[in-house]
């Protein structure tokens, strides 16, 4: 049996449900004709079809070992990679491939989709110009386009998304993307209306409830902002996720005694459900009820993994038992030595004992600095007003420390605009002035272990405070480093106690009772202040005038 009819006949098994037979049969036409990279490009199409993508991914992998030239195994990989999170190795995956697929659009979609994810998104454009010339009028092409336009808050987002909706008529995902694009043009009634359409007619989506729940908050609906929820949880076939992500969205507005509640509620129809419990732990700890989240702790007493003894950690900090907390935080620090929460916690813990680690970890000369960016009083205004305007359709976001405040839509630097070009590379020279600064590396050290890697800007947003506000004392558990950069400050940062100023080390309420700031830094308008991810940080609340910044998490690329 030649290879061709191997897979034709295995692709056949499959789309009769009988897929035990079909691996059977790829497994043995493998053996068979280990040279084919055809065949290994149908075997992985059909593990992928299947959801076992990393086996697929293997299979493509194989498939272009074998031909390097074959466009459909590059592609397909990459779409796994995609599936994985791994977008840059799927970009730098179909680089190479760029001459055999010249006037193929789907590797430019996919090309550009993937660059995209990895925040390449001039890259992303080229690419989808592309795409777009080779295939003008098809459906994934349009959806791919309409995504990047949104993502780059592009002017044309909105009559994009719409184009693409007559493309794909129905499609979801699509009609989500069109909210949000109608959103930042500060049309909130017929993003309203959009993801009203998706909680009738999809309830069952997280994304969609949680997406109608921001917009709803956005537009003022503070009290009955989550009732959807409700409706929802009430329906037939409803499971744990529609109320754990009822539990967040009322966690991100500080919500912790009804998301307990809530998350009390779905445990008496789940009582055994170990996501729904966790949950509730949490909240109840954020609540202040840090007894009641013990008791919930200790009923699960059984579960090890990292999410559990990080809560557990927390809890005991909580309680006042540093001691007990390390027993837990230690753990997760060998099995994930990344984890940024569990670093931070355990300094906590250690600050509260007089442990020398805290030394080690927080208080080295050059972790902590103050940088004027390099850019003229020229460039400072354009780009401060800039941002200006891009707050005026953004509003206090669900789910991050901004209190009282406005905070930009998706990622800053992600847009087109050549002012953020500049402030980006401004950024990244103060970024290198920092390294230079930084102690000599250190693998056991979750900053300088990672000190000499190519570093990257993995998240970026401006918030403006207008009148009050404040930012909650908060981690970026995503981040090798956090920061503020300065754009608009009040002159009420000279007044006794400092408002407005930024605070490096202090814990949130409740968390570690009697452990106060390590820093506190005055801002100044045209200053980037860089510190380690692992510091809680937080500012105290300003009552008049405007202070304004722009702020990032940088990443490790290696």
């Amino acid at each position: 049996m030649s290879a061709q009819l191997i897979a034709q006949q295995a692709s056949a098994l499959a789309a009769q449900g009988r897929d035990g037979e079909a691996a059977a049969l790829y497994e043995r036409g493998l053996a068979d004709y280990p040279q084919d990279a055809r065949l290994a490009n149908s075997a992985g199409n059909f593990h992928f079809k299947a959801g076992r993508i990393e086996q697929a991914l293997a299979l493509f992998e194989t498939a272009l070992a074998l031909d390097a030239g074959l466009v459909e195994a590059g592609v397909n990989a990459a779409i796994a990679l995609g599936r994985l999170g791994q977008p840059a190795r799927a970009a730098a995956l179909l680089a190479p491939l760029e001459c055999a697929a010249q006037g193929n659009p789907g590797y430019w979609r996919v090309r550009a989709d993937s660059e995209r994810q990895a925040g390449r998104y001039g890259d992303a454009a080229a690419s989808m110009a592309r795409a777009v010339a080779l295939d003008p009028s098809g459906p994934r092409t349009a959806r791919s386009r309409a995504r990047l336009a949104l993502e780059r808050c592009d002017p044309q987002a909105v009559a994009l998304a719409e184009t693409a909706l007559t493309l794909n008529p129905g499609d979801p995902a699509l009609l989500f993307d069109y909210a949000q694009a109608l959103a930042l043009e500060g049309r909130m009634g017929e993003a309203l209306e959009c993801t009203t359409t998706l909680v009738t007619h999809v309830p069952g989506w997280t994304d969609g409830l949680k997406l109608h729940a921001e917009l709803r908050w956005a537009a003022g609906e503070r009290e009955r902002f989550a009732d959807h929820f409700e409706t929802v949880a009430a329906m037939q076939g409803a499971g744990p996720p529609v109320w754990l992500a009822w539990s967040e969205t009322l966690e991100g507005v500080d919500r912790h005694g009804e998301s307990a509640a809530t998350l009390a509620r779905a445990r008496t129809v789940w009582p055994e459900d170990a996501n729904l419990a966790l949950a509730q732990a949490v909240a109840l700890g954020e609540a202040g009820a840090a007894h009641e989240a013990q008791a919930v702790l200790e009923q699960f007493a059984a579960l090890s993994s990292p999410d559990w003894a990080t809560a557990r950690g927390r809890n005991w900090l909580r309680l006042g038992e540093p001691a007990r907390a390390e027993a837990e935080l230690a753990k997760v620090r060998v099995d994930r030595p990344g984890d940024v929460a569990a670093w931070a916690l355990s300094d906590l813990g250690w600050r509260m004992t007089g442990d020398a680690r805290h030394g080690w970890l927080h208080g080295q000369d050059g972790l902590v600095r103050q940088i004027a960016l390099p850019l003229t009083t020229t460039e400072r205004e354009t780009i401060t007003a800039l941002l200006l305007d891009i707050h005026r359709h953004s509003a206090m976001p669900i789910g991050q420390s901004v209190k009282h405040g406005s905070q930009t839509r998706g990622a800053l630097f992600a847009r087109a605009e050549p002012e953020l070009a500049r402030l980006e590379a401004a950024l990244h020279e103060a970024m290198a002035e920092y390294r230079a600064g930084l102690p000599a590396r250190d693998a056991g050290h979750p900053l300088l272990a990672r000190r000499d890697d190519p570093w990257t800007i993995c998240g970026s947003w401006s918030i403006l405070l207008d009148g009050e506000g404040h930012h909650a004392a908060h981690i970026h558990p995503r981040g090798l480093l956090s920061s503020a950069s300065y754009w608009l400050v009040p002159e009420e940062v000279e007044a006794p106690g400092g408002p407005g100023w930024l605070e490096l080390g202090s814990p949130p309420a409740g968390l570690a009772p009697g452990l106060g700031a390590l820093h506190s830094v005055r801002p100044e308008a045209g200053t980037l202040v860089l510190f380690p991810s692992t510091l809680y940080h937080g500012t105290r609340p300003i009552t008049r005038g405007r202070r304004m910044t722009v702020a990032f998490d940088v990443g490790s690329v290696a």
